[in-house]
């Protein structure tokens, strides 16, 4: 009988945890999908699509934008069904499944990489480049 405290509060203490890993993952930011941006289309809607750049620079005759965006990851289907699956697991598992899931949320998560946009003189995009090696937020 001495035993059913420490039962109980550690039966707690793993239900509380339940879901850490779920919300971490429903957190995670959608990635930008580079290939939307065809050559050719007007710097407003890139703005309109991306937001301010971290800054703009000129390159010969073109203006370019400088941007730090979350390029890689699952979209919202594939995050949505991670963390559905990570939360029945959470469930079935009553919550040890945490002891995996929440560390490979957090040693998965998202970077940003640096992405260069380039316009022309008449403001139509002509380039795209992304930096190989991701930055800290």
């Amino acid at each position: 009988m001495k035993y059913t405290g420490k039962i109980i509060s550690t039966l707690f203490c793993l239900l509380a945890l339940n879901g850490c890993s779920p919300v971490m993952e429903s957190m995670r930011p959608d990635p930008v999908d580079l290939t939307s941006f065809v050559i050719g289309e007007d710097r407003i809607n890139v703005l309109a699509e991306v937001g301010a750049p971290v800054a703009t620079v000129k390159k010969g005759k073109n203006s370019c934008d400088i941007y730090k965006l979350f390029t890689r990851g699952p979209a919202a289907g594939g995050k949505g069904a991670i963390a559905a699956t990570e939360a029945v697991a959470d469930v079935l598992t009553l919550g040890l499944a945490e002891v995996i899931s929440t560390p490979a949320e957090a040693a998965t998560k998202n970077s940003k990489h640096t992405v260069v946009f380039c316009y022309s003189p008449n403001e139509k995009l002509v380039s795209v480049n992304e930096a190989e090696t991701a930055v800290d937020n």
